[in-house]
């Protein structure tokens, strides 16, 4: 790929940044609420459920951090990922 035709980064501005944090807040606490349901429905401990929540949510999280990383590798890296 030549340096001309490289693509041009996006502008984040302040509010893009509130914006998804604020949306991950929300997702954060809905997948919380759910996975305390869960264990309440299967009779398990209630109180362990935020490490649950630290797993899925933060794979999730770091997926998304390694594609955004890896987004100048090659396809066969980011296939991966």
């Amino acid at each position: 790929m030549s340096p001309g035709s490289a693509p041009k980064a996006a502008h984040i501005t302040g509010w893009d940044r509130a914006f998804v944090f604020t949306l991950g807040d929300a997702g954060c606490a809905l997948s919380y609420q759910a996975l305390q349901q869960l264990a309440v429905g299967i009779h398990g401990p209630g109180f362990p459920t935020y490490l649950f929540l630290l797993v899925i949510d933060g794979l999730i999280a770091y997926g998304v951090r390694a594609l955004l990383v890896l987004r100048g590798a090659p396809l066969r890296a980011r296939l991966h990922v």
